[in-house]
């Protein structure tokens, strides 16, 4: 690990959750596919705080994930939960399902009552077009209440689930239609990091996450040449997507990118720009 003095580590993407939260298709299949670094039910309160302690992580972001079509529901009350020994350290980020009745008034709720600070949606494993109305209602609660948008916008593991809705150029219409709203693309629109680059340049709200990329380290390098071709990696955050993965692997996996025997070198100040330069405030005031 590099010296943090002066510099702050922030994973902006990690989860929380009991194994009876996930219901009966998404850890089985997580285990199966992704190999994640602890088994899908070891992401509890105790083993969250032992993983940021060990890389060194000041603060971070704690992700819900509702998928109603396969019965999982990490519910918004338990990441208030967690965040409540948290206050200062940690953002929440909600989740709802835009087709459940009553979506946004669950997002009020889970901001005004709950203090969370963020959304996470997922037109993919969600199965809803990201233009439909449903969500619509969805995004304008995050606009009435001033918070961030993070989508799961990208490759999907579960067969169930609808990958022609995880194309990142879809969010092209939101991120116009909502200008003031940041966006944060999860795992920067994996497999489609290019079009997700686009996507930024485009529209100054949108940003992307690079979580679950560390092991991907061909496609992380691609993604981060494109963005710094066209000047947006300011807006790239760190990301590790605890438990699949451990955020000091992750952080030792992408520093590593700056060895990689490539044509053109992706610079060590550009990772460690990443790593250490993005405090919550970037997009929680």
């Amino acid at each position: 690990m590099p010296d943090l003095a002066g510099r702050e580590l922030v994973d902006w993407h990690t989860h929380i959750w009991r194994p009876e939260q996930l219901g009966p298709v998404w850890g089985p299949r997580l285990d199966a596919v992704c190999a994640p670094a602890r088994p899908s039910a070891m992401a509890d309160f105790a083993e969250h705080e032992a993983a940021m302690r060990e890389a060194g992580v000041q603060r971070f972001g704690l992700v819900g994930l509702t998928i109603d079509q396969i019965g999982m529901d990490v519910p918004n009350d338990y990441v208030a939960e967690y965040l409540s020994t948290n206050r200062g350290r940690a953002i929440g980020i909600a989740s709802v399902d835009p087709r459940r009745p009553g979506a946004a008034d669950e997002v009020r709720r889970a901001v005004r009552e709950l203090g969370l600070h963020g959304l996470k949606l997922s037109p993919p494993y969600q199965g809803y077009h990201p233009h439909a109305p449903e969500a619509w209602e969805v995004y304008e609660a995050a606009a009435e209440l001033g918070i961030f948008l993070m989508f799961h916008q990208g490759g999907v593991f579960i067969p169930e689930c609808t990958l022609e809705y995880g194309q990142p150029v879809l969010l092209d219409k939101v991120a116009r239609s909502f200008p003031q709203t940041p966006l944060v693309v999860a795992h920067m629109g994996k497999p489609w990091c290019a079009e997700t680059v686009e996507l930024m340049v485009k529209n100054p709200n949108v940003y992307a996450d690079i979580s679950a990329l560390a092991h991907r380290p061909w496609q992380l390098y691609n993604g981060l040449l494109a963005a710094l071709e066209y000047r947006v990696t300011d807006r790239l955050l760190f990301g590790s997507d605890f438990p699949v993965f451990d955020p000091a692997d992750c952080v030792q996996r992408i520093r590593a990118l700056a060895d990689l025997d490539a044509p053109i070198p992706i610079p060590i100040e550009v990772i460690d720009d990443i790593l250490y330069h993005r405090p919550l405030e970037t997009l929680v005031p």
